[in-house]
Formats: C-alpha cells, structure tokens, sequence
C-alpha cells in the first residue's frame, strides 16, 4: 500500500492535467475551426497563401494565409463586451441578435454585464431593435440596461457611453431619420430639442430606401457620424477593434479609409460587391429572407465567396503613404449578380470577432453567387420549413456559422 498510492496519486494527477488540456483546446476550437476550404474562395487569396503573403510594391495590403485563429473564441474566460452604432436598423439589429445570443454561449468569449450596447440617438433606435429581435430571434428582448442614448453631435458624450466596451460595430453610410424627438432625461437641454435617429443599415420594412442622390447630398453627415463614432471610439480608451461594415449607397471608401488610418485604431473593413462607388452596370442588393428566424441562420453558404488581405503592422509609416491609400487597392470581388442577405453579411461581421485576431487591421470582400437555401427547399413556404427533425439551436448563436468560421480559416 505505501508503493501503490504515490503512484494513484501521480495517475491521477496525470489524468486531470490531460483532461483540462483537451477541454480547454477542444472548446476554443469549437467556434474557430482551421478547416481550409479554398474551393470557395477566389483564385486570387488561394495564390497569395500559396506565395507566403506577396505584399504589393503599390499598396499597404498584402493576403496570406493564418490557421491559427486568434479572435475572441480563442479566450473564451476573457469575455469581450461589443457595441453596434445603429442597431435599430436591419443590418445592426441582426447583428445585435447574433452578439445577444452569443454572449450567452460559453466558448465564444463574449459577453459582459448588459451586453451587448446598442449606440442610438433616441427611443425609436431602441423600438426598432426590439422588433427585429421578438420577430428573428424567438422574442429575444433588449432592455434598457442594453441601450445608449447619445448626442452624436458631441465626441465626448459618445465615449462616455463606450467606456468598457472592447469592440464596436459601425457602418459608412446609415439611413438617416431627422426631427426625432431626443428621449427625456438623456440628454436634452430643452423640451424640444431635436435629433437626427441613425440605422445600420435602414430601418426595417417601411420601403424608403436612400436614393444615391440622396446620400450625396448629404455625404458630410455621414462622414460626421463615422468620425464621431471612432474618435469616441478611440477617446474611450477600452475599445481594442473596430468592425465596419461598408453599406451600398457608399459612394467612396477613401473618406471613411482615411478616418480609420488617421484613428490609429485596429479594424475590420467589410465591403461587398453591392458597393455603389465606381461600379457600372446592375448591382447586387442587400436583401433580407422572408420570415427569417436565428434557426434557419445563414442562407447562402455554398454562393458565399471572400477575398481578403491583411495591412501589415507599419503600414501607416510605410515611405510614401498616405492615410487612406489602401482604399484604391482593394481586391476585387467577383461580378456575380446574386443578392447579398443581411442575415449572411451579419453573421459574417459576428464570426470575424470570435475568428480573427483583433490586434491585426484587414479588409474582407463578400460576394454571393448560386442559389440561397431558401430558393433551392420545395416550393411553397410549407415544403421550405418543414425539417426532418427539429434543429437543436441551444448550442448555436448562428446555425451554420460553423461554415462561415471555415471560410474565415484562411483569412489573417
């Protein structure tokens, strides 16, 4: 007896060890997978990983090849806390969801006490949200606590409200509603002090979309509100990564590029090839599924394509460069004329969080192509939700992500 038991002790010391490795490796792999799947993207980014990141004699951006994801899912312990600018729009709404339901998952390292924060003008941001959630996220709601009123107008009342919060979602151009009411006890001076309520992308179901004239005439507004939100941004001191999410009536990606160069802020530039600017011919839209629910969750995997490509650490005091300059090297999409769905683009801009590595700045470019789940289920709407068992979605803040963390695999 007095041999054996060192020896059980030590077994079983062993066994532990080996046990908390394994959980520990298999839990943040679970929602960063290093599957390659280089048959659905570009010739482009599957020649740079080939080439061990060429990087352009012209441009500040460079592609390559990282199989070791490093976002938030990497620490899932170390729970990040996320704002979205907007999120009474389709788009931001969407996203809020995701993040919501995400922050209630053990393994994606977000979360945080009343997060995630919606970033609105007034209580309309704050109805809107609420809708897109009882209606796509199973009566999902978003309370008070959930919710910052700010003046958009004054930096440091923007980054007051930011305080703690690690990353933040921002688009270029959002619909804009003026001569809305600012909410009282917030931060009105007068009973009838005025605001102008921003959506990311536009406000849900009631047929006004912008007009490209429309945002020309007022492109200085929305370079306004994205230099408000990331001077805060950086003036708040907590935030470490920005996602910005490129809408399709922005009509140049130079301006916004400067402001993120001049802000010395690591980001996430997301644009698709529904982008108005220098674009000729018909364009793809942004649309939204009929009837869609969390549970149904990405709807156009197999059509989804990304090309990708990193901006290396120096790249602001490269010799010759200017703040902004990447911008016209961006890589190009493929001219596919499938419509992009809000709910993919969303899931998109959530995964990248938990995937990539927030200490490095990068532009991703997402074109759809093929046919979407929904237009290749049975006709009639009966056939298209009639599953063969029910889907398991406890688990899940995105059902499918796990197809879009695979395409983020290669992306560094």
């Amino acid at each position: 007896m007095s041999i054996s038991a060192p020896w059980v002790c030590a077994r079983a010391t062993i066994l532990a060890t080996v046990s908390v490795l394994l959980f520990s490796s298999h839990d943040a792999l679970a929602f960063s997978p290093t599957t390659l799947r280089l048959s659905t993207f570009g010739g482009s980014l599957k020649n740079a990983a080939q080439s061990s990141g060429a990087r352009s004699t012209n441009s500040a951006l460079f592609m390559s090849a990282s199989s070791k994801p490093r976002g938030s899912a990497a620490t899932p312990l170390d729970k990040k806390s996320i704002a979205v600018f907007g999120g009474g729009g389709s788009l931001g709404g969407t996203i809020f969801g995701y993040l919501q339901r995400a922050s209630n998952l053990y393994g994606t390292g977000i979360g945080g006490a009343a997060m995630p924060r919606n970033i609105c003008a007034c209580s309309e941001g704050s109805l809107r949200l609420n809708s897109i959630l009882s209606k796509g996220f199973k009566l999902a709601f978003a309370g008070e606590q959930h919710m910052r009123l700010v003046d958009m107008s004054d930096v440091e009342h923007v980054a007051e409200r930011l305080k703690g919060v690690d990353a933040v979602v921002v688009g270029t151009v959002c619909q804009l509603e003026p001569g809305r009411a600012v909410t009282g006890n917030t931060y009105e001076k007068t009973p009838n002090d005025k605001t102008t309520e921003f959506f990311l992308d536009e406000k849900r179901g009631f047929g006004d979309e912008m007009s490209a004239q429309e945002v020309g005439e007022q492109l200085d507004v929305h370079l306004n509100l994205f230099q408000t939100a990331i001077d805060a941004c950086k003036l708040a001191g907590s935030v470490k990564h920005v996602v910005v999410l490129e809408t399709p009536y922005t009509p140049s990606t130079e301006p916004f590029a400067k402001i993120l160069d001049n802000s010395g802020l690591k980001f996430t530039y997301i644009y698709t090839n529904a982008s108005a600017g220098g674009s000729e011919g018909p364009l793809p839209q942004w649309i939204q599924c009929k009837d869609w629910t969390f549970e149904r969750g990405v709807q156009n995997i197999d059509g989804m394509s990304l090309e990708s490509a990193a901006l290396g650490g120096n790249y602001l005091s490269k010799p010759g460069y200017d703040a902004g300059d990447w911008a016209s090297s961006l890589p190009e999409l493929k001219r596919d004329n499938a419509d992009i769905y809000r709910e993919d683009i969303a899931a998109l801009a959530v995964q990248s969080m938990l995937s990539l590595d927030w200490d490095t700045s990068r532009v991703i470019g997402l074109s759809c192509s093929g046919k979407d789940d929904e237009e290749e289920g049975d006709s009639g709407s009966a056939g298209r939700f009639r599953p063969s068992k029910p889907p398991k979605s406890d688990r899940e803040w995105c059902m499918k992500s796990k197809l879009v963390a695979d395409l983020l695999s290669v992306v560094n």
